[in-house]
């Protein structure tokens, strides 16, 4: 198949990574990404456009849609999902200007590619489309499969244009199946970069100080005060060493995490994300709340037991205890949790659910 992915930027190297496997089995794969990446990742065709989320547009921004801007909360929502649309005719405004920036940019590299009705499948992540007020993908006769991840379903909502036309959307964030119960959820397929550090897991010697680690992105979001004020009233029970893993460029990350005995992701309704995938494949035992609803339906999905110790926000000194008196066990569960986090989040794994669907949809828009 010949296969285009559109992203507004190459978010946490998932498309790519992606884009890679598809040509691993023969597909010829592209991606066209708009903006600059937060990080450094790999790429394919990155347009690095003018975005709305510079400094100085940020605060005009501010200033037009006053409080109607969106709100990232470390929830679940519940209802019906949202539709996107400007909040007045100023942000309407804005976006038609950046739209109008874009469209030559968007236009040549289409065109060096040969028009969007040279691939087979068309892959829109966030479900948007080269535009904000659908121009291209809107129009297009090849089929469109929307594919979500982090925010943009709960704070900003589907972009109709784009949505209504799609015949598949994948979601990785489980959450978004509540309020969009057509999206079929995907685990997070992952993949260890090349500085990840390879050394053993080794579990804490006798009278070690147990290094117990947590890297917070946002603490509000990911309960840090909670967590590191339950770890600082159990240093009267166990020989506790907090390792805070924070503001540090990503090689420097993880080679600190590597030197934890247990991680605590988070606390909260949103389950588990990439910090406790890499503890995992590291072997490091890994504590995080999960929801019951999602963890009922995370051992469904996989067919066998998760490996996380669970940490409720209600009960979290209990939980923490619980975990630490483990520690026994700690290599057989880290051991345990490598082997699930490999075999579910492996990109191959992601890859088969993707490029089966996209070849079902293919077929029946030729028959």
């Amino acid at each position: 198949m010949r296969i285009l992915h559109l992203a507004i930027e190459n978010f946490a190297g998932i498309p790519m990574r992606l884009v890679r496997e598809e040509r691993r089995r023969g597909h010829e794969s592209r991606l066209i990404t708009l903006l600059s990446p937060m990080q450094k990742y790999e790429e394919d065709i990155a347009l690095r456009l003018p975005a709305l989320n510079l400094p100085y547009i940020k605060q005009l921004r501010r200033l037009v849609r006053g409080s109607a801007t969106p709100e990232l909360l470390n929830k679940r929502h519940s209802g019906t999902v949202k539709i996107w649309k400007p909040a007045h005719f100023l942000d309407a405004t804005l976006f038609r200007l950046r739209d109008a920036l874009w469209m030559p940019h968007i236009t040549k590299a289409l065109e060096e590619l040969g028009g969007l009705e040279a691939f087979d499948i068309i892959f829109a992540d966030g479900g948007h489309d080269f535009t904000r007020f659908p121009k291209i993908l809107a129009k297009t006769s090849v089929p469109i499969i929307t594919t979500y991840y982090g925010s943009d379903m709960r704070t900003r909502g589907l972009i109709t244009g784009v949505q209504d036309k799609a015949q598949h959307t994948f979601t990785f964030e489980h959450d978004h199946t509540l309020i969009f119960p057509q999206a079929e959820f995907l685990l997070y397929p992952y993949e260890a970069p090349e500085y990840a550090p390879l050394t053993a897991y080794r579990p804490p010697a006798n009278n070690e100080a147990i290094r117990v680690g947590h890297a917070p992105t946002n603490r509000a979001g990911k309960g840090t005060g909670e967590i590191l004020a339950a770890l600082e009233r159990l240093k009267a029970e166990f020989p506790l060493e907090i390792v805070l893993i924070e503001g540090l460029p990503h090689h420097e990350a993880l080679q600190l995490k590597a030197t934890c005995h247990c991680f605590i992701d988070q606390i909260g309704e949103l389950g588990y994300g990439v910090n406790s995938i890499e503890s995992l494949i590291m072997g490091v035992p890994t504590a995080v709340e999960l929801m019951p609803d999602f963890e009922q339906f995370l051992e469904q999905y996989c067919g066998e037991k998760h490996p996380f110790y669970l940490c409720r926000k209600a009960t979290l000194e209990e939980d923490l205890r619980a975990m630490l008196r483990d520690s026994s066990v700690w290599e057989m569960r880290g051991n345990q949790g490598k082997a699930w986090a490999e075999k579910h989040h492996s990109v191959r794994s992601v890859a088969d659910v993707i490029l089966q669907r996209a070849t079902e949809i293919v077929r029946a828009n030729v028959d």
